[in-house]
């Protein structure tokens, strides 16, 4: 029996799908206009929810059973997944009917419209193997109106078999985007939490914060302008360590800061969202950050 027939035998899944032939019109090789998300599964279980571009024009119905939907030639993310993996869950969260098609690192073509019940479609692997997962979101209803694709929040977890989604907090992630990225405004959600100052905190900036990083940011820009702005319903402080290793911080505002770049250099942006109270350094507060060129 070849690895290819074994890997399709032991991948099961909790939503509806079917494994397709090969793809036509689909280039996973080109890059994915929301970037790529590098996880770990060695570091124990994780979930990274950020923004993802749906949609395209090319249909989905061609590459086998249960797949549905419009998509892009590009895809919308590359997950860049590590050794040791028990279960990946892929789920897509939207207001309007969306699919989900993946290419698996051993070239298998998977898919899901619909989910329990919903129109938020949901792929789990489980074992997940080691190695680059292609990621395409789909549009399947006339609910977006005039085709313009509203972004798509998508969760991806590392998790143990059969756990429950929302038993998994936002995790730390390293996240790469390109000049373009899309959709324009790009959402990660993560946790502003930690009652002491890390070592590589400015003591210029307020506030407090976790020794790990909200967010690895690796830019591939050409000096564009970056804005990242974050909000939550707590007063937070906001830093940023630019690749030359200067901070830039914020925590003037209230619920809301922001960090303007005028000239931003590719590079690796390191991000912490910290809690300024002492009733939100107790508990952890749910953040959500926007990306944005200008």
């Amino acid at each position: 029996m070849s690895s290819k027939t074994i890997l399709a035998s032991t991948l099961s899944l909790v939503a509806l799908l079917a494994m397709a032939g090969h793809a036509h019109g689909q280039t996973a090789s080109l890059d994915p206009v929301s970037g790529t998300i590098t996880l770990d599964p060695s570091l124990g279980s994780q979930r990274f929810d950020t923004s993802i571009a749906a949609g395209g024009d090319i249909d989905a119905d061609s590459l086998g059973r249960d797949c549905a939907g419009e998509i892009a030639d590009a895809p919308g993310l590359r997950l860049q997944y590590g050794a040791g993996g028990d279960t990946l869950r892929i789920i897509a969260i939207s207001n309007a009917d969306t699919s989900l098609v993946i290419r698996t690192p051993a070239g298998e073509w998977w898919c899901n419209d619909d989910a329990m019940g919903g129109l938020n479609p949901i792929l789990s692997l489980t074992p997940a193997p080691e190695g680059d997962y292609i990621i395409w979101v789909g549009r399947v209803s006339s609910f977006w109106g005039n085709g313009d694709a509203e972004p798509v929040e998508l969760s991806i977890l590392s998790i143990e078999e059969s756990a429950p989604a929302s038993q998994y907090l936002p995790t730390s992630a390293r996240l790469t985007l390109a000049p373009g990225f899309q959709p324009s405004e790009f959402h990660v959600s993560g946790y502003a939490n930690g009652a002491v100052r890390p070592p590589a905190w400015d003591n210029r900036c307020g506030g407090s914060a976790s020794e790990l990083p909200t967010l690895h940011l690796e830019y591939q820009g050409q000096g564009s302008g970056l804005a990242i702005h974050a909000e939550a319903h707590e007063d937070l402080t906001l830093l940023v360590r630019t690749p030359a290793g200067d901070f830039v911080c914020n925590d003037e505002l209230e619920n809301t800061d922001f960090v303007s770049l005028d000239s931003a250099p590719a590079g690796q942006y390191d991000i912490w969202v910290g809690p300024q109270t002492d009733r939100a350094r107790a508990a952890l507060v749910p953040v959500r950050l926007t990306l944005s060129e200008f």
